[in-house]
């Protein structure tokens, strides 16, 4: 497959490439770039999650792509999904990587990898937390308020917002840098 034709795949599912040349240069340069998407495990997956992230990581893999899902579980509980109740989101993330093997993700390629938050930051931990602390102290309250739409909130209110709203973009920011990805695939939030 040709650059071009891998630059065409990989940019047909973004919906906003910051830089497309500095896309391009990555896929010339690196022969297995590596893709981020994560997912809090928060219930039913509806139609349009588990056929169009198939779709979209199946496109990342033929386009030359390793792609990480990261399965937020922590993120979850710090946004008390099912409860806040770690055994039932962890329940639900293995379901919904059921549905993907259904649907057709695939998973023979060795391309995929799904990692869960909780075991990684435990099993690398003093890698994560420091990434974490200093994404923290350098970013304002209002900065990071302004990323609670990651979370399902609008900017949040410094006054009545749990610690865990503000500890949540320096973290999902800090995933980023922990599993080394060079592509984000994630919502426009």
């Amino acid at each position: 497959m040709s650059l071009e034709e891998r630059f065409d795949i990989v940019r047909s599912i973004g919906e906003e490439c910051i830089q497309d040349e500095e896309l391009k240069n990555l896929l010339a340069n690196k022969p297995q770039p590596i893709c981020y998407d994560g997912f809090e495990p928060s219930g039913r997956m509806h139609i349009a999650q588990g056929v169009m992230k198939t779709i979209n990581v199946n496109k990342l893999v033929s386009s030359g792509c390793k792609v990480k899902i990261w399965i937020a579980d922590w993120f979850a509980q710090l946004n008390n999904k099912m409860g806040g109740d770690l055994k039932k989101i962890q329940a639900v993330g293995q379901y919904l990587i059921e549905i993907w093997k259904d649907a057709g993700m695939n998973l023979e390629s060795n391309k995929i990898e799904f990692l869960w938050s909780s075991e990684e930051i435990n099993s690398r931990a003093d890698e994560y937390w420091p990434l974490v602390l200093d994404i923290a102290r350098r970013n304002t309250l209002r900065r990071i308020s302004k990323c609670c739409q990651i979370m399902g909130r609008s900017e949040l209110n410094a006054l009545t917002a749990s610690a865990a709203q503000i500890f949540y973009p320096c973290m999902q920011c800090a995933d980023i840098f922990f599993l080394k990805a060079d592509i984000c695939q994630l919502g426009m939030d």
